[in-house]
């Protein structure tokens, strides 16, 4: 069997493998952050967030239409899978090719120990990526950083493929598929064209003696050549458009093409190759003009609406996140990122400590050190690695550059230029909403094939301790083992469980649980991410709630997505109605203000609905009124000066506007900083908030006891979130976490009256009678079953709620679980750091009578204040 021969059959089945792996733990539909969002437009060719990621959509629209699965989300997300397992192929490859290159031999000559070293270590490393935690992550949900890595692999390979093949007829087409292959990947996600350099630099030390002005001259060709791909085409080819409309791309395409004809007929290859392989570039590029064209359609999903040369190229350039300064290191005005730049001296802490340590060491601890995992059932120390993979690719990476310097300075720019150099790029503000560990995968993957480098020294070394050929081989197998068993076979173990998405329903869930807290025809106010890219979702892609128009306040600072809801109905929903005009919406902005009166009158479906709730007693506590009066205050203050943002303008107007006709909700997740000052006269229905003309009393929150008792114990689902065999992520567990102070808060409003009968829909959809007292106790009960207090936890306060509850109606016995939480809560504290915990943990103990434990912790709290 020849090396190509054996190369293919490591590779497909290190494909088949790892392929395996991804389609048992791959999500089963969306999940949060993006995901949404791109599976949502993949599969109606919408425009998602800028700038945007056409290629990637192309495919998944492809992928949505294949057979494989069900549900739309899981097709989508197996395209991820794919380009993952690829990718791992690549990186085996490429390592394998880095090896040949540092040995100068012929691969064909080795012998069985050499291959099972060079073969068995390549794979090793390449495994490594495969199992490490954020490459593992972005495999198994739709996002474009597996797609990106696949670029990145490919394009290393191509360029390596030229480097072995240089000499021969026709190597230039290895160089024209590199950079054709950086053009596509422009339409994916821009990581990939920092694999530019590499390119530059394995051209360099080809063609060129190694001096220090050729490698001074090796540098500004790779600058040069990044700024020319970044700002001369991905810049300046929206910029030619926006300027000379479509003339201007045409006319450089014909300049392009008369460069690549005349360094064709002058036989010049070097100016052929560079002139065409801009050109293919440019051509894969063109991929962007299935945004512009969806835009002009006026897909639901259609972020900044780019239909326009100017908007198509604002959309290209990010103009609506701003610029980001690259030397000032704490350059943020806001109050929140100026308080935490005060927790370090200087612009050097700040990098050093927070922005290298924080946002990059410590992601890439994650993949090669180990990462302790505290998920639902996780086991804390379940993850760790013992450093193995980090001592090894630092052996490989010191190997890398005793074989053979020049490929692996290569290796080093790209792992350098994929993680701190993109820390200083990026020049994060803390706090920073997510993890960002995803961007940094390219750094992972150059650390990955340094990861084979040393295992294969190792296991060549252990193989020079034998004599003859026959026991070198089987030493060499001997020592493959151990290698593979220790690191990716580890990692495998270790990141198994926390990757495992197989049964994470949890975002699928959110959404309709959110969706159902809505009224018909409803317009809901959401915060962020995680509370629209899901609905749109479940909206656009399984087709459900399609009535209720959700509104983003993020995107509601924006005059397009204003007026896209102003004259927009998609998939026949009603328009959001405005009293500003086009021109208006088209010029807000931040307005001074002092605060002022606002009065909203109640239509007759608000009269109608608050004379129901009178009626079957929803809303004990509310103050009935016939006007929403309220007074309406700077949402921010500058210098004195307080302001309305435009998103609280768009809030306004569209409740002043909408009000009388539909219902106007806002997700629970939505801050009281966006909420105009109505606080008191939102009523929880469920994971949202109806405004009504009732209001709360001072300090206390309304309750519609019925819908919220219908929603919580009938409609919303909570697929797995009580199985301690399904992983539920951080993000998915935060957000699950608001349920179980949701079932809380309906026990105690049912507690109030007892003995008051209520009609509430059951589990199976019907209709049951039950008292306020057999409600609430079943609200506890159903609190308990789908979110355990083991995995769930809770506020000491609300666990004291709780505790009360089930002793005033005689089920003690229920109570002390949660007694037994606050008791292991209290072990790791103590009263001066944690007085409610133990106030709680005192009214817990009282209210089962449990009185010598009251008055132990009544003396330990008198010493606490004493001290």
């Amino acid at each position: 069997m020849t090396h190509v021969q054996r190369n293919r059959v490591a590779g497909i089945l290190l494909f088949l493998l790892v392929q395996a792996v991804y389609l048992l733990t791959m999500a089963p539909t969306l999940s949060f952050w993006d995901c949404g969002e791109f599976i949502a437009t993949a599969r109606t060719l919408g425009v998602p967030h800028p700038p945007g990621a056409p290629l990637f959509l192309l495919m998944g629209r492809v992928f949505s239409l294949f057979p494989f699965f069900s549900d739309i989300g899981a097709r989508v997300n197996l395209l991820s899978t794919l380009m993952s397992s690829a990718a791992v192929v690549l990186t085996y490859l490429i390592t394998v090719r880095l090896i040949i290159i540092c040995r100068k031999d012929d691969p064909d000559t080795w012998s069985q120990a050499r291959q099972v070293a060079h073969y068995g270590g390549a794979a090793v490393g390449a495994l490594a990526l495969a199992f490490s935690d954020s490459f593992w992550f972005n495999a198994v949900e739709t996002e474009v950083y597996a797609a990106s890595t696949f670029f990145t692999t490919l394009v290393f390979w191509l360029v390596l493929r030229w480097y072995q093949d240089s000499s021969g007829p026709g190597n230039e087409r290895w160089l024209m598929a590199a950079m054709y292959m950086i053009g596509l990947s422009i339409g994916v996600h821009l990581l990939s064209l920092l694999v530019l350099f590499a390119v530059i630099m394995v051209y360099w030390y080809r063609r060129h003696a190694v001096t220090p002005f050729s490698l001074l001259g090796m540098a500004v060709v790779a600058t040069a050549a990044f700024i020319l791909v970044y700002g001369g085409v991905i810049q300046g080819v929206p910029f030619l458009l926006r300027k000379f409309s479509w003339w201007g791309g045409g006319a450089l395409l014909v300049v392009m093409m008369a460069g690549v004809w005349y360094a064709h007929l002058q036989r010049q290859r070097v100016l052929h190759t560079a002139a065409m392989s801009l050109l293919l570039l440019v051509i894969g590029y063109t991929s962007y003009t299935t945004i512009f064209v969806r835009a002009q359609a006026g897909p639901p999903i259609n972020e900044n609406d780019p239909s326009t040369a100017d908007a198509f190229l604002s959309y290209l350039n990010r103009e609506q996140y701003g610029d980001l300064p690259l030397w000032p290191r704490r350059w943020s005005s806001e109050p929140l990122h100026q308080y935490y730049y005060g927790k370090y001296d200087s612009e050097a802490e700040y990098f050093f400590r927070y922005q290298l340590g924080q946002m990059y060491v410590r992601y890439f601890g994650w993949q090669f050190i180990g990462r302790a995992h505290q998920g639902s059932g996780a086991p804390v120390d379940l993850s760790q690695l013992w450093g193995l993979p980090f001592l090894v690719g630092i052996l490989g990476a010191v190997t890398h550059a005793r074989q053979d310097w020049k490929t692996g300075s290569v290796v080093t720019a790209l792992f350098v230029l994929t993680g701190a150099a993109l820390v200083i790029y990026l020049n994060q503000v803390e706090p920073q909403p997510r993890e960002r560990d995803y961007s940094y995968v390219g750094s992972f993957f150059a650390f990955a094939l340094w990861i084979g480098f040393g295992a294969s020294a190792i296991i060549e070394k252990i193989t020079g301790l034998a004599t003859c050929s026959s026991m070198k081989t089987r030493l060499a197998v001997v020592a493959l083992l151990p290698v593979m068993l220790l690191v990716p076979a580890r990692m495998l173990y270790a990141n198994y469980y926390t990757h495992d998405r197989s049964g994470n329903y949890v975002a699928w869930d959110w959404a309709w649980n959110i969706l159902q807290s809505c009224g018909r025809d409803a317009i809901l106010f959401t915060n962020g991410d995680n509370d629209t890219f899901p609905l749109w979702y479940l909206q656009e892609v399984e087709g459900i709630r399609q009535d209720v128009r959700v509104v983003n306040l993020s995107l509601a600072n924006t005059p397009w997505y204003l007026e896209q809801l102003k004259h927009s109905s998609p998939r026949g929903a009603k328009p959001v109605s405005f009293s500003l005009s086009d021109q208006e919406l088209q010029e807000i902005g931040y307005v001074p203000m002092v605060p002022v009166q606002a009065e909203l009158e109640a239509g007759e479906e608000q009269r109608r609905l608050r004379e129901r709730s009178r009626s079957i007693g929803a809303l004990p506590s509310a103050e009935i009124a016939d006007t929403i009066r309220w007074e309406l205050q700077p949402a921010i203050s500058f210098r004195g000066q307080g302001f309305l943002r435009p998103q609280d303008i768009a809030v306004f107007d569209i409740i002043m506007s909408n009000f009388r006709h539909r219902p106007i909700c806002f997700a629970i997740t939505v801050g009281s900083d966006n909420l105009i000052g109505l606080k008191r006269w939102l009523t929880l229905e469920g994971l949202a908030y109806r405004l009504q003309p009732m209001q709360a009393p001072e300090g206390e929150t309304l309750l519609d006891v019925t819908r919220l008792c219908n929603a919580l114990c009938g409609s919303f689902r909570y697929t797995n979130l009580a199985s301690e065999e399904v992983f539920i992520d951080e993000t998915s567990k935060r957000l699950s976490g608001n349920y179980k102070p949701l079932f809380t808060r309906l026990a105690l409003e049912l507690a109030r009256e007892p003995e008051r009968l209520y009609t509430v829909m059951a589990e199976d959809g019907g209709l049951v009678e039950g008292s306020g007292r057999q409600l609430a106790l079943h609200a506890l009960d159903r609190s308990e079953d789908v979110l355990p207090l083991s995995l769930y936890g809770m506020e000491p306060e609300l666990v004291a709620s709780v505790v009360y509850l089930y002793a005033r109606f005689d089920e003690k016995e229920k109570a002390y679980p949660y007694i037994a939480y606050l008791e292991k809560l209290a072990e790791h504290t103590t009263p001066e750091r944690s007085p409610e915990l133990y106030y709680a943990l005192a009214l817990s103990f009282s209210q089962v009578g449990l009185e010598e434990k009251v008055e132990m912790l009544r003396r330990q709290l008198q010493e606490s204040s004493n001290e």
